[in-house]
């Protein structure tokens, strides 16, 4: 059995896509032969070949970002004042739209965004696939956490008043299946709320395929525009509108960085530009330029909002 697929665009469009261009893994420098194409005819992008969802973990290495200790656990308080800001703005995303109810972040880590929104009286499960995250959010923070893909949970209908994915959606292989079952579990007029990378920013036109929303292969599609509202009205869902706040100078140092990787070949040119590219007063001197970025709209993610619609 192979570990890659071919794969074509899943509104079922039947007119050929396009190649984009050529994308290796530049930021893990892992093995494999990828390529982004784009429909004619609805614009969506998406990976091609592409690992199947058996072999996709073997592109997660346990140093993969999502996977961080407990924020308290961290030594330094600017640190753990650092990630509790970071996180700020993805807890008011909820915070602001509905009272406390009960929530599910679906690719939960290990649980540090669940840990933080529960202070503010949410009941929380969180869904994972890797299984270490999974249980390290269970045992550190005694999170209800299910280990495996949304698909297999089995949670009961209408269990949730808010469904969120944080730069998850990008990375399933069926995200209409997988809209489809939030749409099932949340209660009507639920509220959906997901990041994804915005393929229109304008570091994803400056930066071109180094861009880290092109992270091949764990990004498997792209959304914007037509394909954006298609991919809702499929799944019964109403857009209710859209805010870029999740863009920071990590965002563009992580696209750098794969920029640096796709021309330079290890050795000390590329450690000393990594090196001065991760030095610590980068975020807060630059902080005020990503934050007039993504207020005029043009943050490298994207946050949707959308509500579940009742069933004709």
């Amino acid at each position: 059995m192979s570990d890659f697929e071919t794969v074509h665009c899943i509104f079922n469009h039947t007119t050929p896509p396009e190649k984009q261009f050529d994308r290796p893994d530049w930021w893990f420098e892992l093995p494999g032969d990828f390529a982004w194409y784009r429909c004619p005819e609805c614009g969506l992008l998406f990976l091609n070949p592409r690992p199947t969802q058996d072999k996709i973990a073997n592109y997660y290495p346990d140093n993969y970002s999502a996977y961080r200790l407990a924020i308290d656990d961290e030594k330094h308080a600017i640190i753990r004042w650092k990630r509790r800001r970071n996180l700020r703005h993805s807890i008011t995303a909820v915070t602001k739209h509905n009272p406390p109810g009960h929530l599910l972040d679906i690719g939960c880590a290990t649980g540090n965004y669940l840990a933080e929104i529960r202070k503010y009286g949410w009941q929380v499960n969180g869904v994972e696939l890797q299984a270490d995250a999974a249980d390290y959010a269970r045992k550190r923070f005694g999170l209800d956490v299910f280990t495996g893909d949304l698909l297999e949970s089995a949670f009961p209908t209408q269990s949730f008043d808010v469904v969120t994915l944080w730069d998850v959606l990008e990375h399933t292989h069926n995200p209409i299946a997988i809209l489809k079952e939030i749409h099932r579990i949340l209660k009507p007029g639920g509220l959906l709320i997901f990041s994804i990378p915005d393929p229109d920013s304008i570091w994803a036109k400056r930066f071109g395929p180094p861009w880290i929303g092109y992270d091949a292969p764990r990004h498997l599609y792209l959304f914007y525009g037509e394909n954006l509202q298609l991919l809702l009205k499929e799944t019964n869902f109403q857009f209710e509108g859209k805010a870029h706040f999740l863009a920071t100078y990590h965002t563009w140092a992580a696209s750098f960085h794969t920029w640096l990787n796709a021309r330079i070949t290890p050795g000390r040119l590329r450690q000393l530009w990594t090196k001065i590219l991760y030095l610590p007063f980068w975020p807060p001197l630059t902080s005020p330029y990503f934050h007039w970025l993504n207020k005029r709209g043009h943050g490298s993610d994207v946050t949707i909002y959308a509500q579940a619609t009742t069933l004709s």
